[in-house]
């Protein structure tokens, strides 16, 4: 499919991006960083609720060695699709352990990521935390 193609179906699209953005939530959990990897585009931009900005090897680092994720669950997601990118905006609840200091910090944030996609699928190309 591609941007114009009108046959696209923005319910499955948004399910889909539901479904990868718990497969995000799990993958931080689990630090599996091959799959945030695939999940996240190469050109992203998160930007923290603490207004931090990473790309993508400073995001995947903060996961490989500087951040326990010990909880990502989202409570709502609500998708809106266009074409070839979705914005998708919801509530995240977050736990997390700095490495270095042992430091728990537990997180209520909104947020919003924009998903493009690519010939692989769909990517995270934007997050956006703020604190609730």
């Amino acid at each position: 499919m591609n941007a114009i193609d009108i046959s696209l179906d923005t319910d499955a699209v948004a399910a889909e991006i539901a479904r990868l953005e718990n497969e995000r939530c799990r993958a931080l959990v689990a630090a599996d960083v091959d799959a945030l990897d695939v999940l996240v585009a190469d050109d992203v931009i998160h930007v923290h609720a603490n207004g931090k900005v990473d790309d993508k090897p400073a995001y995947l680092a903060m996961v490989r060695g500087q951040v326990i994720f010990l909880r990502a669950s989202r409570e709502s997601l609500a998708v809106r699709v266009q074409g070839d990118m979705a914005v998708a905006v919801g509530r995240l609840l977050q736990s997390i352990e700095m490495r270095e200091t042992s430091q728990r910090i537990d997180m209520d944030v909104m947020t919003t990521q924009a998903w493009r996609r690519e010939a692989g699928g769909w990517r995270q190309v934007t997050f956006q935390a703020t604190n609730r």
